[in-house]
């Protein structure tokens, strides 16, 4: 089959894309990307390049977020959405694939509706528990959905849904924790913490964990993704306060990250949930607040199990997070606890999954 991928413009949307087109061509299938794609977000462009370097032909489309908030700011989404519904079509029409495969976001939506009025069968993933406006909308085209957590099939037909989980980093590297740590300059003993704010990094949260981590001194280290916009600023800042922090633009691949931290602050992504459900690591999860706030009730799913510590924007203080950090690091977790407490959540098959519903769809 010729299946068409479409993606929304973000890492949690083009990642798990990618890692469902690796399985879908090793099944024999021939498989196209479309939709926005990085937009030229230096912190994505990386992964664009990763999907074009694996051989996979790249459609983009400049697509509009929806904005509502002016009459002029609704005008101009529906002129950006009719173009970007036009450039949809034609590609469709180029392309002519059997399936096309939906991974959600505004840069995803004109490629849907592309292949609803071609009468293409279309199939959709879901990331997070709370469906966002492209998918709730493409969920009424789409002949299948498939979700990542199975609080998300409330949401849609149970008719249609099937519970794929997400594809996300997973696989732990061979080589040791303490390896690992030296590899990233640190001492190979002491307490890691990992932080990440999403592919593009967060300026709130990178600004938090800095001033908790000047706080805590020299009594841990952590790996700081901090997005290339502000690395510049950080690696220097840390540099001149003396801590032990390696600062990283970006991490790949981020599973060496995971495997040697102890445990990780985070936004709550939907693939950032599942990869901490896949290493088992403690967390202190600090939701976007905006974008709908889905990622709130992502961070519900592993501190409901009591995976993960929940901690509101709006609350957090560099001093709650310092205390938090430590009643973790204070408290470690009797081995084989947090690996039960997870194992619901991570679906180490995803790609398998949502390739085959595909197939069967």
């Amino acid at each position: 089959m010729r299946i068409l991928l479409a993606t929304g413009g973000s890492g949690g949307h083009m990642f798990p894309a990618l890692r469902t087109a690796l399985v879908l061509r090793a099944r024999g299938h021939e498989v196209v990307f479309a939709g926005a794609l990085s937009a030229g977000q230096a912190g994505l462009a990386a992964l664009e390049a990763k999907i074009k370097d694996e051989g996979f032909a790249c459609h983009r489309i400049d697509a509009a977020g929806l904005s509502t908030r002016t009459p002029w700011g609704l005008a101009a989404w529906m002129a950006a959405t009719a173009k970007a519904f036009g450039r949809a079509r034609q590609i469709v029409r180029d392309i002519h694939p059997d399936k096309v495969l939906g991974f959600g976001g505004y840069g995803s939506f004109p490629v849907a509706a592309a292949a609803w009025a071609g009468q293409i069968p279309l199939m959709i993933h879901e990331q997070n528990v709370m469906p966002g406006k492209a998918n709730r909308v493409m969920a009424l085209m789409a002949k299948r959905i498939a979700v990542t957590f199975a609080a998300s099939e409330r949401y849609f037909s149970a008719s249609k849904t099937v519970h794929t989980g997400c594809p996300c980093h997973q696989i732990a590297p061979s080589v040791a924790k303490e390896a690992l740590r030296l590899k990233f300059g640190l001492d190979p003993v002491d307490p890691v913490i990992l932080i990440l704010g999403g592919s593009q990094g967060s300026q709130r949260l990178n600004g938090l964990v800095f001033e908790m981590l000047t706080f805590l001194g020299t009594k841990v280290q952590a790996i700081h993704m901090t997005g290339r916009h502000d690395h510049p600023v950080y690696a220097v800042k840390y540099r001149k306060a003396g801590l032990r922090v390696k600062a990283c633009a970006f991490l790949s691949p981020i599973e060496e990250a995971y495997a040697a931290a102890d445990m990780v602050i985070a936004r709550a992504g939907a693939a950032t949930v599942c990869e901490l459900a896949a290493f088992a690591l403690p967390s202190v999860l600090v939701p976007y607040p905006f974008a709908g706030g889905h990622q709130q009730y992502n961070a519900a799913v592993l501190s409901d199990v009591g995976a993960a510590v929940l901690l509101e924007e709006k609350n957090c203080t560099p001093e709650l997070l310092k205390q938090t950090v430590e009643n973790i690091l204070t408290q470690p977790v009797i081995p084989g606890t947090m690996r039960a407490r997870t194992q619901k959540i991570f679906v180490p098959d995803a790609p398998q999954r949502l390739a085959q519903a595909l197939e069967d769809l």
